[in-house]
């Protein structure tokens, strides 16, 4: 017997376009969406008046943390409509550009079209979690007010983390800052290499499918790292809301992971910890939608080819990774992604235990896949061109793993010829929510608690996006000398030099297009014909 709807919050709804003005109160439930419009087909909330778009807002939740631990987030987001939504009289978004969410606070106001025509006063119905800065941080923060304002909000946490909501004051918009405490015990030599690599390695990294750091601040107590809000949620909150996907939204998930993974491969870096947790959706809890992969403190430059950290989450983990010392390189992601398809395929339901099984030869792995396609297939239909591709992936000799960009070859992406079109005009139509952006070199401004903050040293100032052509200098600690090659089995392995002997390099990558994503009017007619495709193929889920 299925379980009653966890409620979340209220939604106070004025409609000011009547005299008298119609209220209603209006109930929002974890993992589901009320939609606000013109459409009466379309809309839970229907208002006529002229200045209401026929698709305008939706107001949506999502459960990022399995134990409720951090509550649910309740977000509002404007579809492109022609007259604007605001929170708080801010503007949210348009019809100039396809917008993310907006997370909602206690008593935030919502209102459409200026004056407005309705009101939406939000009412959280549970506590949401917080944690205040302690004296130092507050002063630390105090350092870089004028760029970012660290809320009491809290969206997730560590052992040695506590992950904020914040606002960016330039645009006004939400982001998120992981707040690091690197004091005494709780901060060991090695845990501060990797914090200060993820932060490094993010300001070289600019695609449309790896989540975008804004900034880093570091003083000797503390480590502030600000990045892009993903307003969907992730991949294992997404498997919550609708149980499983079916095969098509698989292969496009998959299609923009592989896009990150091919990028950092280029770039010689293993991500080394890729899983559900770690894939964001940009923008909705929809899997039509933009992904972004996240969390890179695992990741490593290959030195010649190999890494020896044990790193991951053991269901991901390669088998050169699960004995100590043994060395690794970039083909641990190819198996990661192996598990991942296999992961997204069976949903939420269990799959047989690998943790306990020695994966010591190929012959124990294909019988591991092959118990694990009976129970996937036990509550879904898996083709053979997906069991394949999981073959492909899951290959006890590393050596002979697909590189990233070779699996977009393989046959489960190319066939039939129809996806591989929809995936592209997808692929477009997404990076609406996308823009690459500048980046200030080195990413860690150094602060001191007594001392206004130093701006970071301006040694080749400004680079524009990697994501397009162009040539760059990477920083001494991610210098690497490489031999690019495209017919290598999983990326020719790079060496770490103190210094480049070829400081300058070009990346190339497809430069992509944005166009306008679904939901609103105009322009975005066209973005909604592509996701209606796609949603047209799922029929045991809520459409697209």
């Amino acid at each position: 017997m299925a379980s009653n709807p966890l409620h979340v919050a209220e939604v106070f709804f004025e409609d000011l376009s009547v005299i008298p003005t119609r209220t209603e109160t209006y109930q929002v439930f974890a993992n589901k969406t009320i939609k606000v419009g013109r459409d009466p087909e379309k809309n839970a909330i229907v208002i006529s008046d002229p200045q209401m778009s026929r698709n305008h807002l939706e107001i949506y939740s999502i459960i990022v943390d399995q134990e409720t631990k951090h509550g649910p987030l309740v977000f509002v987001r404007d579809r492109l409509s022609n007259n604007g939504t605001y929170v708080n009289e801010k503007l949210i978004g348009n019809a100039s550009k396809v917008s993310l969410g907006r997370l909602l606070e206690d008593g935030d106001v919502v209102t459409i079209s200026r004056p407005p025509i309705a009101r939406f006063c939000f009412k959280q119905t549970f506590e949401a979690s917080s944690s205040t800065l302690s004296s130092l941080q507050r002063r630390e923060s105090a350092l870089f007010k004028d760029k970012y304002e660290i809320s009491g909000r809290t969206i997730g946490d560590g052992a040695h983390a506590v992950v904020y909501l914040a606002t960016e004051k330039r645009t006004g918009g939400q982001v998120v800052c992981k707040v690091h405490n690197l004091a005494g015990a709780y901060c060991s030599a090695r845990r501060l290499q990797r914090i200060r690599q993820e932060a490094t390695l993010l300001s070289y990294l600019d695609h449309p499918n790896i989540i975008s750091i804004r900034a880093a601040f570091q003083t000797n107590n503390t480590m502030y790292i600000f990045t892009e809000m993903a307003t969907g949620g992730d991949l294992f909150s997404l498997l919550m809301r609708y149980n499983t996907f079916r095969e098509l939204e698989i292969r496009w998930i998959l299609w923009q992971v592989l896009r990150a993974i091919a990028y950092i491969h280029r770039k010689g870096v293993a991500h080394r910890d890729i899983k559900p947790e770690n894939i964001l959706c940009a923008m909705l809890p929809n899997a039509a939608c933009r992904i972004v992969l996240t969390d890179f403190g695992d990741s490593a430059m290959a030195s010649t080819g190999r890494m020896k950290s044990g790193v991951g989450t053991s269901f991901y983990r390669a088998p050169e990774c699960r004995t100590p010392d043994q060395a690794h390189d970039l083909s641990v992601d190819i198996w990661a992604i192996g598990m991942l398809v296999l992961q997204l395929f069976s949903g939420l339901y269990e799959l047989p235990d690998i943790y306990h099984l020695t994966l010591n030869n190929q012959d124990k792995i294909d019988e591991y896949l092959r118990r694990a396609f009976d129970t996937v297939q036990q509550e879904t239909q898996m083709s053979s061109d997906s069991m394949d591709f999981i073959r492909s992936c899951l290959v006890y000799d590393s050596d002979a793993r697909p590189a990233a960009h070779q699996l977009f070859k393989n046959r489960w992406f190319r066939e039939p010829k129809d996806d591989q079109m929809l995936f592209r005009r997808l692929e477009k139509d997404v990076l609406a929510s996308w823009s690459p952006r500048g980046i200030v070199l080195p990413v860690i401004e150094d602060l001191t608690t007594d001392l206004p903050a130093r701006p970071a040293a301006q040694s080749n100032a400004l680079v524009t996006s990697p994501y397009f052509e162009v040539p760059r200098i990477l920083p001494n600690d991610l210098q690497v000398e490489r031999r690019d090659n495209d017919h290598s089995s999983h990326g020719t392995p790079v060496e770490i030099h103190g210094s480049i002997t070829s400081s300058q390099r070009t990346v190339r990558a497809e430069a992509l297009n944005p166009a306008v994503l679904n939901g609103g009017e105009g322009q975005g007619k066209r973005g909604a014909g592509v996701m209606e495709n796609l949603a047209s193929k799922r029929p045991r889920h809520t459409s697209l």
